[in-house]
């Protein structure tokens, strides 16, 4: 069999922080991982864990108009619940 030889654009580690949160809101339950890594500065990556939906955000773009409900699919009053409960979490950040 021939030996495969992968070549990769980039591989490196990077020290990360990992802060898992859920809350129930007031349509559905949230489960989020937020990763703070050097490799995203200024941003952190917001993963809601129940829909696999991702985005690299800070607190400007959190609040600009439709772009949680576009990013993760959510219907206006659970954009509302999640930018409630993020808004200070990702203010501490900075």
């Amino acid at each position: 069999m021939k030996k495969l030889t992968l070549s990769y654009i980039k591989d490196e580690k990077q020290n990360s922080e990992t802060r898992l949160i859920s809350f129930i809101g007031n349509t559905i339950r949230f489960d989020l991982a937020i990763i703070q890594s050097p490799l995203f500065h200024p941003d952190l990556l917001v993963i809601d864990l129940n829909t696999n939906k991702y985005s690299k955000i800070q607190l400007d773009t959190l609040l600009e108009p439709n772009y949680v409900e576009h990013t993760f699919q959510y219907n206006e009053m659970e954009a509302d619940d999640i930018k409630k409960y993020l808004s200070p979490i990702i203010a501490a950040y900075k």
